[in-house]
């Protein structure tokens, strides 16, 4: 059973490494597998048998989602694209408590840390609105500023995938 689980598991953290902007991370942390999966990556030759279990219906999963939900995505959000961006809002919000919880257990949450969370909610939200706005169509059209601003994005929301 907890094969099926872990498999289960990889394939969704497979149809999220598929998606742009959105981390398999942020899956590994709503499964709450975060923490063992990168132990298990890390120390592997250490217990070998034990992380290879652990690994092995993951990164089969993994492969699963990435063939199975890749054509299915697309479709969506080219169809439905606000409400597709919504739900994966929705899952990375819903990952909140579980980081919450976390962070509790090394640090108390303050009241002070509440604007800074807002503010990243709402910048986020606003970029999935801006984006129309940004649409480009070849490389030729983009300019410096919209190159530097996306690479900021990126940099950050990679700095804060490995917080």
């Amino acid at each position: 059973m907890k094969f099926l689980t872990n498999c289960l598991i990889g394939v969704a953290i497979g149809s999220g490494a598929i998606l742009p902007g959105i981390s398999s991370g942020v899956f590994c942390v709503i499964f709450g597998i975060y923490e063992k999966l990168l132990d298990s990556i890390l120390h592997f030759f250490s217990d070998s048998k034990n992380n290879f279990k652990f690994l092995f219906p993951i990164i089969i999963g993994i492969a699963l989602g990435v063939v199975l939900f890749g054509n299915a995505l697309n479709y969506f959000f080219f169809q439905f694209p606000i409400q597709t961006k919504c739900i994966f809002i929705g899952l990375i919000l819903g990952s909140i408590p579980a980081l919450l919880k976390e962070i509790h257990t090394k640090e108390v949450f303050k009241p002070s840390h509440l604007p800074f969370l807002l503010i990243a909610l709402l910048l986020g939200i606003s970029c999935i609105f801006l984006e129309k706005s940004f649409a480009i169509q070849t490389l030729e059209n983009v300019s410096f500023f919209y190159l530097m601003v996306c690479g900021f994005f990126m940099s950050v929301r990679n700095c804060c995938a490995w917080c």
